[in-house]
């Protein structure tokens, strides 16, 4: 589909700063903005805030779920004024589209407040979704990489431990193969966590790992173990083979209520950037089963035992 050049040409006003970006005055007004923008460009996204994702555009992601446009089709152009109009968005000295923490907000705001609950924001039975990649770029580090990058999970391991902060907390942890946690009263999961990540705010982040050409297996029933065990967060990470198969995979992820709030990126073999198709939601699980809530807690507890005992 052609892009629209006149529409990025156009220098607006609006300006949004980050300080503070996320306190609760501000999360107040985002809702209000939100509320603010026309019917249908409205729709469209709540719809890529509640299911993570976006169409249409070419993207840059950042660990923190800020977004940089750097190009747009003639389609989804009218959205992009309007995020701007109503200080969603702001345009930078370059033409690029930046949306703070854009990623982040389905699960840092009640979107009920800001969305139409009739949006038809959950795909129909027979709709395919051709979801825009949104390009995390990995950090160049001058260290040797010690795993070897014929093995997809160490490989995509190092990637994510150049990155400082991921998906909105400092990193402190990387675990590959986890099996369980604790060694008295040892936490043991379902499926077995490819890469384990470990933020800051203690946020437990489960990654499933393969590479899709080698296996019929697509590691959807990983990722409901994975939320069903009470991770805060769960992403499927596939090496990258073909567009259509990723798009495919996303298709059903999202169509799959009891994996939809997990993520789905790709890797390419030189593991310089990892390529999001659907940034993760916090796991909704939690908020309708009390044994998860439980065994979330308990994993928390060991957690911190591991962490206090460094």
């Amino acid at each position: 589909m052609p892009f629209d050049k006149v529409g990025k040409s156009i220098k607006e006003t609006h300006q949004i700063t980050t300080q503070d970006y996320l306190n609760n005055d501000n999360l107040i007004r985002i809702i209000n903005k939100i509320s603010k923008l026309g019917v249908g460009n409205k729709a469209v996204f709540c719809r890529w805030l509640r299911l993570g994702f976006m169409e249409g555009v070419q993207a840059l992601v950042f660990p923190d779920g800020s977004v940089t446009l750097t190009d747009w089709s003639s389609e989804i152009d009218p959205l992009v004024h309007d995020l701007i109009n109503n200080g969603i968005a702001v345009l930078n000295d370059k033409g690029f589209v930046e949306i703070p923490y854009m990623m982040t907000l389905a699960d840092r705001i009640d979107l009920g407040l800001a969305c139409d609950l009739d949006d038809d924001s959950f795909p129909m039975d027979d709709e395919v979704i051709y979801p825009s990649p949104m390009v995390m770029r990995v950090p160049y580090s001058k260290e040797a990489i010690e795993e070897s990058y014929d093995d997809l999970v160490r490989s995509t391991a190092s990637a994510i431990r150049r990155f400082d902060h991921y998906l909105g907390g400092k990193i402190i942890h990387v675990g590959i193969n986890v099996k369980s946690l604790g060694i008295m009263n040892s936490v043991v999961f379902r499926n077995p966590i490819d890469i384990l990540v470990i933020t800051s705010n203690k946020y437990l982040i489960a990654h499933r790992v393969l590479d899709p050409s080698r296996t019929v297996h697509r590691g959807l029933s990983a990722l409901e173990g994975y939320l069903m065990d009470g991770m805060d967060y769960a992403v499927l990470i596939h090496k990258y083979t073909h567009y259509e198969v990723h798009v495919d995979t996303f298709n059903k992820i999202v169509s799959r209520p009891y994996v939809r709030d997990a993520g789905f990126a790709v890797v390419p073999s030189e593991f310089d950037y990892i390529m999001f198709f659907k940034w993760p939601r916090y796991n909704s699980v939690m908020m309708r089963s009390q044994s998860v809530v439980g065994k979330r807690s308990l994993i928390g507890n060991v957690v911190n035992f591991m962490l206090n005992t460094r």
